[in-house]
């Protein structure tokens, strides 16, 4: 049985969502399935997840730009998970690259290229973000979404290696790979945050506090779906098991432990720049906002968790209320699949499995 703890019982910010998200949410997934980058059936389980979803949440009270924007940022952040897990470090390399490239280069399209379908779909993505961020935003996006892709390469090298991974190592790696500083630059984009607080090392410690909080939420939370494809080796449960040699609730509690002494530092944190004194009002309101955002984002991933169904299929509300689902069996997948080919696993068809074996 898998074991999902009230991860918010002592975090301050409710769930709230952006009004906007049934209009939008229609154009943003009617644009994403444009691009057909799933089979039919893949799509479908990647439209169980309502990926739009969390994006209404992260930005309850965003514009609808921004709104669309953070939508379309969660569209390509699960199409590279799709693409990327288990698959060959080279091709994860290629496809970072390239994105990285259409990120850094404006001309990227002059070279005589004929773009693929991802490539399509990131640029046009890209090409928004910029149309709405400002200055300061627009350096900062590029910079965490840079170590994003990064990372996302150095998972891949890491699962591809026989490394027995140690939970501080793992940090390394999924600090980066995970995406929350790229979430939290797209939470205030239309933000102007100076860089004398954005690169203060205080700060970088806050955002690398939530990015662990978020980290091991997200592992509680999806231990079930990466066991049930075989991708769990990356996952903070497995780790501290394998590293403490102790039981799958026992390292559950554990990292319930860890999160405990991050929820501490990182109001510490907060509160820090809560009483800061700023260049000017503007500023003192931009980075108030921006600081309110980081911690919605943690509330929004949990709450969508739950409500989409990425993790839980149709016992999302079921799990929520008792913390309780049982373990989906081992799904059979083919991973020499690539790109548009990859299969995508539905949970609500591996827990119809689970139940049948009841």
């Amino acid at each position: 049985m898998q074991i999902i703890p009230d991860l918010l019982a002592h975090w301050p910010w409710p769930r709230a969502i952006n009004p906007m998200y049934g209009e939008v949410s229609k154009e943003a997934n009617y644009w994403f399935r444009s691009f057909k980058l799933f089979t039919p059936e893949s799509q479908h389980a990647i439209d169980r997840g309502d990926s739009a979803r969390i994006a209404a949440m992260a930005v309850p009270h965003g514009s609808r730009e921004h709104l669309r924007s953070c939508m379309d940022y969660m569209h390509v952040l699960f199409t590279i998970d799709e693409y990327t897990d288990k698959q060959p470090p080279p091709t994860v390399r290629a496809l970072v690259d390239s994105c990285i490239a259409m990120m850094h280069h404006h001309d990227w399209y002059d070279h005589g290229r004929c773009p693929t379908a991802f490539e399509e779909f990131f640029a046009q993505f890209w090409q928004g973000a910029m149309r709405i961020a400002t200055p300061q935003s627009a350096k900062q996006l590029t910079s965490t979404i840079t170590e994003y892709l990064n990372g996302t390469y150095l998972e891949a090298e890491g699962m591809a290696s026989d490394e027995e991974l140690r939970y501080d190592r793992y940090l390394q790696i999924r600090l980066g790979s995970i995406g929350v500083r790229g979430f939290y630059a797209f939470c205030g984009l239309p933000l102007s945050i100076p860089d004398e607080v954005f690169e203060d090392p205080l700060f970088v410690e806050l955002q690398y506090c939530g990015s662990e909080l978020m980290l091991i939420d997200n592992d509680i939370i999806s231990y079930n779906r990466e066991r049930a494809t075989s991708i769990a080796r990356f996952n903070a449960i497995t780790v501290i098991m394998d590293q403490l040699s102790i039981t799958y609730a026992d390292a559950v509690e554990w990292l319930m432990g860890r999160n405990a002494q991050l929820e501490k530092r990182y109001m510490e944190l907060h509160e820090d720049f809560l009483s800061r004194s700023y260049d000017s009002s503007v500023v003192r309101e931009d980075v108030l906002e921006l600081l309110d955002l980081m911690g919605n984002l943690r509330a929004a991933n949990y709450h969508w968790s739950f409500e989409g169904g990425r993790y839980f299929g149709h016992r999302g509300e079921e799990t929520r209320k008792t913390h309780r689902c049982p373990l989906a069996p081992v799904q059979s997948r083919n991973w020499e699949l690539r790109g548009e080919q990859v299969e995508v696993l539905l949970m609500d068809d591996a827990l119809e499995q689970s139940e049948k074996q009841c």
